[in-house]
């Protein structure tokens, strides 16, 4: 019973999907390359740069502002609306000639309400940096993740490989005992048939490696039809923080803590600024004007201002300190909630990746067992003990054995992502990653 027709269609199949030149990866380089081809990274950097277009704006407010105006016209102007009528003079003076050059400035000398409402900007500033470093996060993870799905299925090709040199092994050693006269008909049909599910689990195997690949060009943005080749193996342990530790770290990595804390802070301001608006505002103002009839015959009159200004009622005051004071108690729910969030993600990832390292020691142990039971039923049937049965039970054990610390291993990567992820600490696997230093850009 053989599949090497198959094997050999399916094999060049693969081959043709992975035409291309193979791409040598670390995750670090995954992680950089789906930052840069990566949607969601890039809005959350518009994001920032609006929050930044939004603070030049505030800022812009508290600017001395200035405008100049030439115009040229010619008017007439019917006397009797303004209720003159002088004896003698037709009701309509012109038309004339009006020549007019104008230059206006203001500045604010004094104004809390602009200024609060510029701190509040500045704060969502720093909000929209955290926020951006939280989706370069979330990216890093879900590459994170696939990469170790194309270690994972790395891993399953050279254990199904392994399996099949040994089974053919096992096959040759099968029909030498036939021919010999030492084993049955039955016995040769038993390898053989393992062997074909040997090749089998081979080619499930390279089909998910080749899915696996897919996936991690897509985020990646490379060439789909290029070959992955991985720096990095799957692990046997990784060491777990301490609860203490990893909350602590967690507080003061996560950025989404540091986006709540500062959204918090704007938010706060906004209710200052609103609440400033009842206070007086002291302004600087300036107007100067050349008027005549002709170019040659303009004369200068200027107006210099220093204005003070309160509000004695503005409904929308209130109605502004109220919608300011609601968004405050919201942004506080949001950033109580997150809190608890933060420390939920730490507890289960860390309980996560003890429970993945005790299944890879298991697992490892389970290996050892399988293969030795495999030997055992092997020299048992080779002294006359034993039964074919028995090693083909011991076959299929092996390879069992086998797959479950492929996806014990897998699990536990995926578990020490989780737990970086949880902690904030992924973000050092950013390259060239500088967290926010807080103040206005």
């Amino acid at each position: 019973m053989s599949f090497r027709g198959p094997f050999t269609v399916v094999a060049v199949a693969l081959a043709a999907v992975t035409h291309a030149e193979p791409i040598r990866l670390s995750l670090t380089d995954a992680i950089a390359m789906a930052l840069r081809a990566g949607t969601q990274a890039e809005l959350a950097r518009s994001a920032e740069e609006q929050a930044r277009v939004a603070r030049r704006e505030g800022f812009n407010n508290l600017l001395p502002q200035a405008t100049a105006q030439y115009s040229r016209y010619n008017q007439s102007i019917n006397l009797a609306t303004f209720g003159f009528q002088p004896a003698g003079v037709p009701p309509v003076v012109g038309p004339f000639n009006v020549t007019d050059a104008q230059i206006a400035a203001q500045l604010q000398v004094f104004n809390i309400a602009a200024l609060r409402r510029l701190q509040a900007l500045n704060a969502g500033v720093r909000a929209s940096s955290f926020a951006t470093q939280t989706a370069e996060n979330d990216v890093a993870a879900a590459v994170a993740h696939l990469f170790v799905l194309v270690q994972r299925a790395d891993a399953q090709v050279a254990s199904r490989q392994s399996d099949v040199t040994l089974f053919e092994r096992l096959a040759r050693i099968s029909a030498d005992e036939f021919s010999a006269g030492t084993s049955t008909r039955l016995d040769v049909a038993q390898a053989n048939v393992q062997l074909a599910r040997a090749k089998q689990a081979l080619l499930l195997a390279q089909n998910d490696r080749v899915n696996a690949d897919l996936a991690l060009l897509n985020a990646i943005g490379a060439d789909e039809g290029s070959e992955i080749v991985l720096d990095e193996a799957l692990p046997d342990r990784e060491p777990v923080p301490q609860l203490d530790q990893a909350l602590a770290t967690a507080r003061t990595g996560r950025p989404e803590l540091k986006e709540s804390t500062a959204r918090l802070s704007s938010a706060r301001l906004n209710v200052s600024a609103a609440k400033s608006r009842r206070l007086p505002a002291v302004a600087f103002d300036f107007a100067g004007d050349l008027s005549g009839n002709q170019a040659n015959d303009l004369r200068w009159t200027r107006r210099i201002a220093g204005i003070v200004s309160l509000p004695l009622f503005r409904a929308d005051i209130e109605s502004t300190i109220a919608r300011a004071k609601l968004q405050l108690h919201d942004v506080e729910i949001e950033e109580a909630q997150r809190r608890r969030d933060v420390e939920q993600d730490v507890r289960r990832s860390l309980m996560a990746l003890e429970n993945a390292n005790a299944r890879v020691a298991l697992a490892l142990e389970n290996v050892k067992v399988a293969e030795e039971a495999l030997t055992v039923a092997r020299d048992r049937r080779a002294a006359g003990y034993g039964s074919s049965v028995e090693v083909d039970r011991g076959q299929d054990t092996y390879r069992q054995a086998h797959e479950d610390l492929i996806g014990a291993r897998a699990d536990l990567a995926a578990a020490e992502m989780d737990v970086e992820h949880a902690t904030g600490a992924i973000h050092r696997r950013i390259p060239q990653a500088n967290p926010p230093s807080g103040g206005p850009q």
